[in-house]
């Protein structure tokens, strides 16, 4: 059972590494805020997207964490994995993430998880 993991990079397959969770989030491109539909700690589906990016893009992200504590602000980078016209949607993989912005990611999460809002 273990080998089907080695295909979860698979373009059509759509299984994911990393649970996601709808918990709000906001990713600055640009000078354009765009809410998070849906997140983990290795990327975002972005909502309601105007830009000009296309897959296999690197954008420069600020992320906007509604939580306390350092890291609520971070930069990194997003690639562009998946782009669905039709809703609008955009889906990035998160290039870098420092230790301050992956722990306050962390944090975030699994307070969601905790509180059962995820």
């Amino acid at each position: 059972a273990m080998s089907s993991l080695a295909d979860t990079d698979h373009p059509s397959s759509d299984r994911r590494r990393d649970r996601r969770i709808d918990a709000p989030m906001t990713v600055v491109i640009g000078n354009t805020p765009y809410a998070i539909g849906d997140w983990s700690l290795g990327g975002a589906r972005i909502v309601d997207y105007v830009g000009t990016l296309e897959p296999g893009d690197v954008a420069q992200l600020r992320v906007l964490v509604p939580t306390a504590g350092p890291g609520a602000l971070f930069r990194t980078e997003g690639r562009v994995q998946r782009i669905d016209a039709d809703s609008g949607s955009l889906g990035l993989e998160f290039e870098e993430l420092d230790t301050v912005a992956f722990a306050t990611l962390n944090r975030y999460f699994r307070e969601r998880l905790f509180r059962g809002h995820a």
